[in-house]
């Protein structure tokens, strides 16, 4: 009877060979493995991401990637599973192998105690809601600088952001995920692990490819707003944006300031994810769509809190998706 196990070994190798394809990004097949393996070293993946096989006996029938993560309801902390890069190699398709895996990791987490399932998917909704999961209203928008009545930057103190900075960046982001529905909890392991995951990725592609940008809005030796923009083939995108003005003028500012400092380079049009009803005050939407990947959620135990439906009341950024 197949098992849930970590991946590992010879099985490991397997699962990379297969999903180097389809996710390699542009790296070489050595730097995906590299990258890959990475992301489990930095301190909040070796506690909370693994890469499991869905296994009988030597054989690989279908492997996914497992978080441990925590989503808030309104201020309120539940434990969630999540999951992703869930495949199944050529020579086991069609034999339920992907969602006999999904629900050995849902059972395995149930029993855990988290209360919640989380992924993104590429492939559209359908073949989860099968499976039970429902989709979060989430909007990549597009989005550009006004029109300024009078030239120069404004007075926002914009630096490099580093380490130092990482506390305050978790504390306004949980500050306004309170404020909404549904929201993934960010400690500051993870938003170190996230931005760290953004910089591997461009360290890893060939010179050239992709670059990230991490600024921070400084006021009284604290970090009050930052933006992460990482550029490479999918072109300028904001991954994680923070602000602790609720309606995000400082962020606003910040990319005026970006964009005087290098008037050769637009700072916009950027795409990014904001939840409804944002919008910094010096910025215009330009486009609006659904994203490539779709959030979608789904309850595993019976203590779990409730959703509210409609299912747009959430909090995600986009370097959140995995």
């Amino acid at each position: 009877m197949p098992i849930v196990t970590a991946a590992s070994g010879a099985a490991l190798q397997l699962i990379l060979d297969d999903t180097f394809p389809l996710w390699g990004d542009g790296l070489s097949r050595p730097d995906y493995e590299r990258y890959n393996r990475a992301q489990t070293l930095t301190p909040w993946g070796a506690a909370h991401l693994e890469r499991v096989a869905w296994m009988d006996g030597d054989e690989v029938l279908a492997s996914a990637k497992r978080y441990r993560l925590e989503l808030g309801f309104g201020g309120s902390g539940v434990r969630c599973l999540g999951i992703g890069a869930v495949f199944t190699p050529a020579r086991s398709r069609g034999r339920g192998h992907a969602a006999a895996l999904i629900d050995a990791m849902i059972e395995d987490a149930a029993r855990e105690g988290m209360q919640y399932a989380l992924l993104f998917s590429k492939i559209g909704p359908d073949y989860y809601a099968r499976l039970g999961f429902e989709p979060l209203t989430i909007t990549e928008t597009t989005i550009g600088l006004k029109r300024q009545s009078r030239e120069g930057a404004p007075a926002v103190l914009v630096r490099g952001g580093d380490d130092r900075d990482i506390a305050d960046i978790a504390a306004m982001h949980l500050k306004r995920a309170k404020t909404y529905a549904l929201a993934l909890n960010r400690s500051a392991d993870y938003a170190r692990h996230a931005i760290a995951k953004r910089r591997m990725l461009a360290a890893f592609s060939p010179p050239g490819v992709r670059q990230l940008e991490f600024f921070i809005a400084e006021e009284g030796a604290s970090a009050v707003a930052y933006v992460v923009i990482s550029r490479g083939p999918e072109g300028p995108v904001i991954e994680e944006w923070g602000d602790r003005d609720p309606a995000g003028a400082r962020v606003g500012a910040m990319l005026q300031v970006l964009a005087a400092r290098t008037p050769a380079e637009t700072v916009a049009p950027l795409r990014t994810w904001l939840p409804d009803a944002f919008l910094p005050v010096q910025l215009e939407k330009l486009d609006e769509r659904p994203p490539r990947e779709i959030g979608m959620v789904r309850a595993i135990s019976s203590e779990a809190p409730p959703l509210f439906r409609p299912l747009d009341d959430v909090l995600f950024l986009k370097g959140d998706a995995f």
